[in-house]
């Protein structure tokens, strides 16, 4: 018996190491939120004081790289988003079911759906990434921003949220709680 719960104390700690990586990405993701909107907020100010002063101060670039950040931003936080429960779902039925059956729902979604949903996306994300990078992919638009790691952000995004699905699912098995309703100033 010892074994078995050194095994799931080990298989329980990878869960929360996965937790704090998204934790991690999720920080990343409010930066690029605030360099987001600082962005954004230049692209318009930029653009009256241009047309004021007679100069054009922004840039496809600059606008690009508000698309870059809000892909950064989105991509990075889909982990956390299930680790914290605050993605969207219809709790219609699960509210009146006990805690032992919400538990197997939420273990059979997990595994067959979020995860197999995650191994589609990544599969099929990855070869066009990969090619974007062999070719140093760029935009098409003048002055536009290189894509290629931009279209990195797809499968590291993916993979992210299916780790997160993994802990889940190893808390479930171990009848533990999946999600951390606390959101406490993590992220």
């Amino acid at each position: 018996m010892r074994g078995w719960l050194s095994w799931a104390d080990r298989i329980l700690s990878w869960a929360d190491r996965i937790d704090a990586l998204n934790r991690l990405a999720a920080r990343l993701a409010r930066w690029a939120l605030l360099l987001m909107l600082a962005l954004g907020t230049w692209n318009v100010v930029g653009r009256y004081i241009g047309l004021a002063v007679g100069r054009n101060l922004s840039s496809n670039a600059l606008i690009e790289g508000q698309w870059h950040l809000f892909d950064l931003m989105v991509l990075l936080a889909l982990g956390y988003a299930l680790q914290t429960d605050d993605h969207v779902r219809v709790d219609v039925l699960q509210s009146r079911w006990s805690p032992r059956r919400q538990g197997r729902v939420e273990l059979a979604a997990t595994l067959g759906l979020l995860l197999p949903f995650v191994l589609v996306v990544l599969i099929t994300s990855v070869a066009p990434t990969l090619r974007s990078w062999q070719l140093w992919e760029v935009s098409p638009d003048p002055g536009g921003l290189p894509r290629y790691w931009v279209k990195s952000l797809i499968p590291l995004g993916f993979l992210l949220l299916g780790l997160q699905g993994v802990a889940q699912a190893i808390r479930l098995l171990h009848g533990r709680p999946p999600t951390s309703h606390d959101h406490g100033g993590e992220g």
